[in-house]
C-alpha cells in the first residue's frame, strides 16, 4: 500500500508534538518539499534544546530555513565564558560571529598558556583585514627603515 507523503507530515508533526524527534526527522526528510517552514523551525528547535547541532544545520538546510543564530551565538558565548575556546570557535563559525565576539576570543586565548597559534590564527581570519595588509610597508622599505 501506497502512503501518502501529506499522512507521514501528518504523523511526523505528531511525532514531533509527543517529543519524539528521530521519526518526525525522518518522516519530514522524507517528504521536505510538503513540510512548512514552520514544521522545520520547531523541529530545529527541539533538536537545538538538545544540543543536535549537526541534525539543526541540517534541518535548516532540507527546510530551507535560517540557522538559529542567536542561539548559536549565545551557546558560543556561553562556552567561551567558561573558556572552552574550541567550543565556542565551533559555533562563532557557524553562526557567522561578528568582529567583536571574535575579538573578545582572541582575549581569551592570549590568557590562556600555549594557546598563541590559536589567537593568531583567528586574528588572521577573523581580525585582520586584507586592506590592513595592503597597508603595510613593502620589506624592501621596511629593511631600509630599519638601517639594513
Amino acid at each position: 500500500m501506497m502512503r501518502s507523503p501529506e499522512s507521514e507530515v501528518l504523523v511526523g508533526r505528531r511525532y514531533l508534538e509527543h517529543g519524539f524527534i528521530d521519526p518526525a526527522m525522518r518522516l519530514f526528510s522524507r517528504n521536505a518539499v510538503r513540510v512548512t517552514a514552520a514544521d522545520w523551525a520547531r523541529l530545529a528547535e527541539r533538536l537545538m534544546e538538545r544540543d543536535r547541532i549537526v541534525d539543526v544545520v541540517r534541518v535548516c538546510t532540507m527546510g530551507g530555513i535560517p540557522l538559529p543564530r542567536a542561539r548559536l551565538l549565545a551557546r558560543g558565548d556561553e562556552l567561551l565564558r567558561r573558556k572552552d575556546v574550541d567550543g565556542a570557535i565551533y559555533f562563532y563559525e557557524l553562526a557567522g560571529a561578528d568582529r567583536a565576539r571574535w575579538s573578545k576570543m582572541v582575549d581569551v586565548l592570549t590568557q590562556l598558556p600555549d594557546r598563541d597559534l590559536r589567537a593568531i590564527d583567528v586574528a588572521e581570519r577573523y581580525l585582520i583585514d586584507d586592506d590592513e595588509l595592503d597597508d603595510e610597508p613593502p620589506y624592501p622599505e621596511t629593511r631600509a627603515a630599519a638601517g639594513e
